[in-house]
């Protein structure tokens, strides 16, 4: 079996173990069931606890109990700040929620194993599952990233974070858009790998760096700012007190927050790729000094080429279903993505 059809299907093993059909809301048993899970899967991929004796970091807000999750893949110099990659483990709603965000979860442990099995990284890998992140606790003091950040994180700080969610799922365009037009499935078909990126604008070092990396076959990576959608997820903690990091989602879908969104619906070779490109992208980062100071930078000559990287020569009619002439400046691609988050992505 090649490597990443034995990711895929680990992924696949991950999501349909996590994604019960009784769902992992705060309070409810399925949460219980998925913190034993997430519990053993630290442990049986390698980690040691990031705290004193146990992966589980609890905490309590207005009398409700939750439960963050932190193991750690040794590096070779420990006292170093470290890399971290994470995703949130609750739902929503009493239902699978295997893209929102289980495929998450299941890629930040397939990191985690692949680290391990590579001999770690320059510094110690973290592998945080924060609990709390969907409503009502969204963006308040119970969210578990922001407890995670100001109350669990050691002395040595976080180096880079890396955070995905809603990574499980292929992209589509509303056929609205789309059916008085010629070929409209061979335009649109690009679209089904598109991966979108926030954070390379995080530091001033990052672009060229990000820059060196090649995206793995099957996910087509697009950068772009995170002022576009704003902090939709776990990562907004990092970037509010500057830590540089990127961002990884392929936005909403017709599942988003509804029953539907199950495990047989996710593409677990595309979760395998996002896995490849993540291993790729903590190596590069725990090698790099982060100058001091710089703690954003401009971006926008790396979004352009990731655009013209991801479409090719479907570059100019994709752009223009989409409002502009190509995605060749700031003023386009502001004016293409907002077509895009307009369209629900």
């Amino acid at each position: 079996m090649k490597p990443k059809q034995k990711i895929a299907k680990q992924l696949e093993i991950d999501v349909r173990e996590l994604c019960q059909p009784s769902g992992r809301r705060v309070g409810e048993e399925g949460h219980q069931v998925a913190e034993q899970w997430v519990e053993k899967r630290l442990k049986e991929i390698g980690c040691i606890p990031y705290r004193e004796n146990s992966f589980s970091l609890p905490y309590e807000v207005d009398e409700t109990r939750f439960k963050n999750f932190a193991g750690v893949i040794a590096g070779r110099d420990r006292s170093l700040p470290p890399v971290l990659i994470g995703a949130h483990y609750d739902s929503v709603i009493d239902a699978p929620c295997a893209d929102d965000n289980g495929a998450s979860v299941a890629i930040s442990l397939a990191v985690g194993l692949a680290i391990a099995e590579q001999g770690g990284l320059e510094r110690d890998l973290i592998v945080a599952i924060f609990d709390a992140e969907e409503p009502p606790f969204f963006q308040s003091e119970a969210m578990g990233s922001i407890r995670f950040y100001e109350d669990q994180i050691d002395e040595r700080g976080i180096h880079f974070a890396v955070i995905s969610d809603l990574v499980g799922h292929d992209v589509s365009f509303p056929s609205h858009l789309t059916r008085r037009i010629p070929a409209a499935n061979l335009i649109t078909a690009p679209f089904a790998p598109l991966t979108f990126m926030t954070g390379a604008e995080s530091h001033s070092d990052l672009p060229a760096l990000l820059n060196e990396l090649k995206s793995p076959k099957g996910i087509k990576l697009i950068a772009t700012l995170n002022d576009y959608v704003g902090d939709m997820s776990d990562h907004g903690i990092f970037r509010k007190n500057n830590v540089p990091y990127v961002f990884l989602s392929c936005g909403r879908w017709e599942h988003y927050h509804q029953p539907t969104d199950t495990p047989d619906r996710l593409n677990y070779n595309k979760m395998a790729a996002i896995t490849e490109y993540f291993i790729d992208v903590c190596r590069a980062v725990s090698a790099a000094a982060f100058a001091e100071g710089l703690s954003s930078g401009d971006s926008v000559e790396f979004e352009k080429q990731t655009w013209k990287k991801a479409f090719g020569l479907m570059r100019k009619p994709l752009a223009k279903i989409l409002g502009v002439s190509d995605f060749d400046s700031r003023a386009n691609i502001d004016r293409a993505v907002a077509k895009l988050v307009s369209l629900g992505l």
